[in-house]
């Protein structure tokens, strides 16, 4: 009897919500479904109310991760036109798309360029950048710390830091060769422990020795929300000092504030 009643309600409520909607849509002149919150504001500047406008993700699941479930391509038959952001920060669009087949509505990338002209090659300019800065500077020094506390901060701007690894003193050395098999045991939990706490970042995309860098250069490219990150580094025997550049992707990887908008989280930055 109870779960007939819960259903009662529900059902109650949901004839509410539907009749609600409907009348939402009096007026308009169709509907319009966008991929994120940021195209929706865009439809909305360009229509205003003229049109009624749905989100394709109804929860707050950042955009690259986002994947449309049965309900949500049923969903997507229904409307007129389908605006989205484009230039690949939906990798969901093509083959969602491609497999509606004729019931696919009219799709538009908004940050796409009009006809035959040419997408800008943003990931190509990130690199080219990454490069002059490597090559030709300007540099700013900055020496690692073995403390978390200790971290200096860098920022996503336009110079190279030079990095380079904190002198070790007799002492300290002599501390640690003397502790060392003693606590190796308590070191290796420690470790353990520290690497488990930290969620671990995989790049996207990795470019070796790309042209017009310095030999031997890497681009890692990350997805990365906003927020604060502890890079990490292991020092080689012949490697004491190394140039590094951190730049975000122009274009559809760019992150913009959400002005309050917290819960449609569109992208965050992709970091280089």
């Amino acid at each position: 009897m109870v779960l007939v009643s819960l259903l009662m309600i529900f059902s109650s409520l949901a004839g509410c919500l539907d009749g609600d909607d409907d009348e939402s849509r009096e007026g308009k002149y169709g509907t319009v479904m966008v991929s994120t919150y940021h195209v929706g504001e865009l439809v909305n500047a360009v229509a205003g109310t003229s049109v009624y406008v749905e989100m394709m993700s109804e929860d707050n699941i950042p955009v690259h991760d986002y994947e449309p479930s049965a309900q949500d391509v049923v969903r997507l038959q229904g409307v007129d036109v389908f605006f989205y952001h484009g230039l690949g920060l939906e990798p969901w669009v093509d083959s969602t798309l491609e497999s509606m087949g004729e019931a696919a509505p009219t799709a538009i990338g908004t940050h796409a360029m009009p006809g035959d002209e040419a997408t800008l090659d943003y990931e190509g300019m990130l690199i080219s950048e990454l490069c002059e800065l490597l090559t030709a500077g300007p540099y700013e020094a900055t020496t690692l710390s073995m403390e978390e506390d200790g971290a200096s901060e860098i920022h996503a701007e336009y110079v190279a830091h030079t990095l380079s690894f904190p002198e070790m003193d007799d002492d300290h050395d002599d501390h640690a060769d003397d502790d060392h098999d003693d606590h190796g045991e308590h070191g290796d939990e420690h470790d353990e422990h520290n690497h488990a706490d930290h969620g671990h970042a995989s790049p996207e995309e990795t470019i070796e020795d790309p042209a017009g860098c310095p030999a031997d250069s890497v681009i890692s490219i990350f997805h990365m929300e906003e927020g604060e990150y502890i890079l990490e580094f292991e020092e080689a025997e012949d490697l004491h000092e190394f140039n590094m550049a951190v730049l975000k992707m122009n274009g559809g990887h760019a992150h913009h504030d959400h002005h309050g908008h917290g819960d449609h989280d569109d992208h965050g930055d992709d970091d280089h």
